[in-house]
């Protein structure tokens, strides 16, 4: 026996027209069977919304419904063939997303696709192929390149889905290189740096580890469980004992604008309207956000690899050359 559905209320009829005319005109071309799918409906209600949609339109200055005017479809296809097809649609008006606009959209959605969980999801590639085909003007293609290998990547990923303990070759902010037993809990990406939140065995504590970082990782074994952390969900980063201990001097009315950074137990001084905020930083490459936060109103005053970092993301920021003793560690 047919499916039966109940009858469709008049808000939930006028919700499903105008997800589906867009849908219908981008589609070009679709079968009744597909639309209803698409739309959680029957076939027999797919084809009254489109009989529905054929008195329907744009009723122009006048106010006046003229056939210029109205949705129109190709009718042999649709009553012999069961094909929706539009052979004229007054929606000329519609917005539509500059070349710019489209472009910065693909950027981030490829990076999106980029996360673990994303990749194999069609309906990003169906998203990114719809802007694309709707901008005003061509798109210029659109390349977003991550910091860390795609193999890497992937490994890492493949240890926290399947909770696998990870054995990393990691090199720390300060140059050292050492080997760590690490119990993934989650991957992150932050700009367009990947982070590995997880249980450092030899730290017996949460870390964070930059995946550029990572001179290799290998999967060793069922990873252990670990008493959950009191970092926030969207804290990424906890201090460590080798992390980069960073001044900053600016207002004290000015203190919220570190809030990201600043952890409960991080000393802050005050002299007079002064705060000054010691901040441990996992390493050098967050000092260019903490820089921009606190731009025009703060300063970072110590250690001297940190002003040489803050200056060379100024540099670059601004387009200009970068000068090698800028980017050198004391």
């Amino acid at each position: 026996m047919a499916e039966r559905r109940p009858p469709q209320r008049a808000g939930d009829k006028l919700a499903l027209l105008l997800g589906l005319v867009p849908y219908l005109i981008d589609e070009v071309r679709v079968s009744v069977t597909d639309a209803a799918a698409q739309f959680d409906v029957t076939p027999d209600q797919m084809r009254a919304l489109v009989g529905y949609l054929t008195g329907t339109g744009d009723p122009g200055p006048d106010g006046l419904y003229l056939p210029q005017g109205l949705f129109d479809i190709d009718w042999d296809d649709f009553e012999e063939r069961d094909i929706i097809r539009f052979r004229s649609a007054p929606l000329d008006q519609r917005p539509r997303l500059s070349s710019r606009e489209a472009a910065a959209l693909l950027a981030g959605l490829q990076a999106v696709s980029a996360m673990p969980g994303f990749s194999e999801r069609a309906d990003v590639e169906r998203l990114m192929t719809k802007l694309a085909r709707g901008a005003s003007g061509e798109v210029a293609p659109v390349s977003v390149q991550s910091r860390s290998s795609d193999a890497l990547r992937e490994t890492v990923a493949a240890a926290v889905t399947a909770g696998d303990r990870l054995r990393i070759d990691y090199v720390t902010t300060r140059g050292d290189r050492e080997e760590r037993d690490v119990d993934p809990i989650r991957l992150e990406s932050v700009d367009d740096v990947w982070y590995l939140r997880g249980w450092c065995l030899t730290r017996d504590a949460e870390r964070t580890f930059r995946l550029d970082r990572m001179a290799s990782a290998e999967a060793i074994g069922p990873a252990e469980s670990h008493a959950p952390s009191t970092t926030d969900a969207g804290e990424l980063f906890r201090s460590d004992a080798d992390d980069l201990l960073v001044t900053v001097e600016l207002p004290a009315s000015a203190l919220p604008l570190l809030s990201d950074y600043l952890g409960a137990d991080d000393s802050v001084e005050y002299a007079g309207n002064r705060a000054i905020a010691r901040i441990p930083l996992a390493h050098e490459g967050v000092i260019g956000r903490l820089a921009a936060r606190i731009a025009g109103v703060g300063a970072i005053t110590a250690p001297p690899e940190a002003r040489r970092a803050a200056a060379a993301w100024a540099r670059a920021a601004l387009g200009e050359p970068v000068d090698e003793a800028d980017t050198r560690s004391s």
